[in-house]
């Protein structure tokens, strides 16, 4: 059936001012919550994490990575979070992690971090989330990765979320970002779009990926039951680090910044 002219232009101005509300909404978010770095580690905030896992019964943070956490690792200088992974006098990998764990989670909205990200066979840095106030074994309530990167594929930028049952039986989506340039040593922002139903993977601004309960079935989409608490860190070595080259360490995960908005802030 034919639409009237008056009708129609009715519409498309109708649509026209949703798209206008919609941009105006965006451009006008400020963060709910944000680290920017210029002052030194708000402890109260991050958790430092130290260890190689051994004393929880997770010997390389299961995933057999080389490096054991150490609080010397990380540091704020010049406006920037620096984790280094380094090797010490006695021959260990060492090399930093921070959580908000029981300081800061959310659930829902955008969530963005400004990095630049070291060159180094081995590495292995990441912006990523768990369940706040977890009850279930991993990856029972969920797992969002907003980055992942390796010095072994530095072309090569990963998001992954991971649920399913206990391990062996885990299972995980992922989406992957090839380009024919280095990812490291510029910065760049990392982030995703997390609403009820979605979580749309982006850099520098641009969506690459996105999951969904149907992208993810016959599993259960657990990804709208909780929040999440940021944790950023930089392994060496695992199974997805690959082969560590000792000669490229030290090495220093940059971050310029960590923003969170709100939902309304999702496109």
């Amino acid at each position: 059936m034919g639409m009237s002219n008056t009708r129609g232009q009715r519409m498309l101005w109708s649509l026209l001012m949703c798209a206008i509300s919609s941009q105006a909404a965006t451009s006008d978010c400020r963060p709910i919550w944000q680290q920017e770095f210029d002052t030194p580690l708000d402890t109260t905030t991050w958790n430092i994490i130290e260890g190689d896992g051994c004393d929880i019964d997770l010997c390389g943070w299961g995933n057999n990575e080389e490096q054991s956490y150490h609080a010397d690792s990380v540091a704020v200088r010049d406006g920037v979070l620096r984790i280094t992974a380094s090797v010490d006098d006695t021959g260990q990998i060492v090399s930093g992690k921070l959580t908000t764990k029981g300081h800061f989670s959310r659930q829902f909205g955008r969530f963005e971090a400004r990095m630049k990200l070291p060159a180094g066979r081995g590495l292995w840095p990441a912006f990523w989330m768990m369940p706040e106030g977890q009850k279930k074994p991993w990856p029972h309530e969920g797992e969002i990765d907003i980055l992942e990167w390796t010095g072994n594929e530095p072309h090569r930028v990963i998001g992954a979320a991971h649920f399913g049952e206990d391990w062996p039986n885990n299972v995980h989506y992922s989406e992957t970002l090839l380009t024919p340039s280095d990812w490291s040593g510029e910065y760049h922002v990392y982030g995703i779009e997390w609403s009820p139903g979605s979580i749309r993977w982006m850099v520098d601004g641009h969506i690459h990926g996105e999951a969904t309960p149907k992208a993810i079935a016959p599993w259960r989409w657990v990804f709208d039951d909780m929040p999440f608490h940021p944790i950023l860190n930089m392994a060496v070595g695992g199974n997805l680090g690959g082969d560590v080259v000792r000669k490229d360490l030290p090495a220093t995960l940059e971050v310029d910044w960590v923003r969170v908005y709100d939902q309304n802030c999702v496109m």
